[in-house]
Formats: structure tokens, sequence, C-alpha cells
């Protein structure tokens, strides 16, 4: 007889929920975008290659990416920290598929459709200067990735583990043809 008390946990990743979850991110980071830019602009206007321009970048992200990691470990209901963790890892991906492209770009491979440059595409790109930020930029991006890592994780292990107890199979029934049943009276004895 099979035990109707044990656990079903799929054996794989939900990619749907990673899915969900790298969109709560981005939704997310929508929200808190403004206030990054607040606490950015608020002491002044930061110097080229000041590395303090990178802590709210950071914050921002880690909060988005708490949320988005809470949001995929909610969907899945198992393994909620790897579900988590795996929306910035698939953010990492989407990241290297976009500057894959932005390289093909620069190199001609969209001449003919009329893009020269990721800054034909992605509206912001031309105005930075990513050699006056230098150390900021890549404090910020080695922080900001831990960061993303660190807060999927930690929003996934918030996220409540849903326990899905499985049923007894049902026995199946061979078909066959309906039998004729005699009506036939018998006496019982009842004994004591």
């Amino acid at each position: 007889m099979a035990n109707s008390k044990a656990l079903v946990r799929p054996a794989g990743t939900a990619w749907g929920a990673v899915l969900g979850g790298w969109v709560a991110t981005i939704g997310a980071s929508v929200i808190f975008a403004p206030i990054v830019a607040g606490l950015i602009v608020a002491p002044g206007t930061p110097a080229a290659g000041d590395i303090a321009v990178a802590v709210p970048v950071v914050l921002g992200l880690f909060l988005s990416y708490v949320v988005g990691g809470y949001v995929a470990g909610r969907m899945a209901g198992y393994r909620t920290s790897w579900h988590g963790m795996m929306t910035a890892f698939f953010s990492l991906f989407v990241l290297l598929v976009l500057l894959l492209l932005g390289l093909a770009a620069e190199n001609g491979m969209f001449a003919a459709s009329g893009i020269r440059s990721a800054a034909d595409v992605i509206p912001g790109v031309r105005d930075l200067n990513i050699y006056a930020l230098g150390d900021a930029l890549t404090l910020g991006a080695i922080l900001g990735f831990l960061a993303a890592i660190f807060g999927g994780w930690l929003g996934g292990l918030l996220a409540p583990t849903v326990v899905v107890a499985t049923a007894a199979p049902v026995r199946q029934i061979p078909a066959r043809a309906p039998a004729t049943v005699a009506r036939t009276t018998e006496q019982r004895e009842v004994v004591s």
C-alpha cells in the first residue's frame, strides 16, 4: 500500500516561476529607481568616478531582487531559495544576450536594418560615458550582481514552501462485459 503522506516535489526548476520573479524584479526596480535617483542627487552632483554613487544603486538592486526572489519562490512553492536565486541568474543571462546583441550591432551585423549601435535601440546609452565612470561602474557592477544573487536568494528564502500531500493511487478495475446474475434465495443460520 502506498504512503498517502508522501511529499511530492518536482525535481526540476519551475522556469515560469523564475520568469515571474524576473518580471516582478523589473517592476520593483521601476518603483525603487526614483528613490535611488533621489538618494544619488540629494547630497549634490556626484563627481565622475565617485564610488559613493554605487551604494544607492546596489541597495535598489538588492531590494528589487528581494521582491523578485520572493515572487519566484512563492510561485514555485518548492525550493524557494533556489528559484529566487535563479531570478538573478536569469537576469545575468538576459544582460549577456543584450551585450552580445550590442556588440553585434557595433560590428555592423544589423546595419541593413538601420541599427548601427546599441544606442540606436536603448535610449540614454549614447549619453553614457562609461570611461569617466570607471571605478564606480566596475565596483557597482560587481557589488550589484552579488547583491542581486543574495537578494534573490533571501527573497526566495522568505517565501513560504507549499507542502503537497499525495493521495493513494486508485486501483483500476478491468472493464468486462456485464455478467448476468441469477437470483437465488439462501437460508443462513446465525451461530452465536
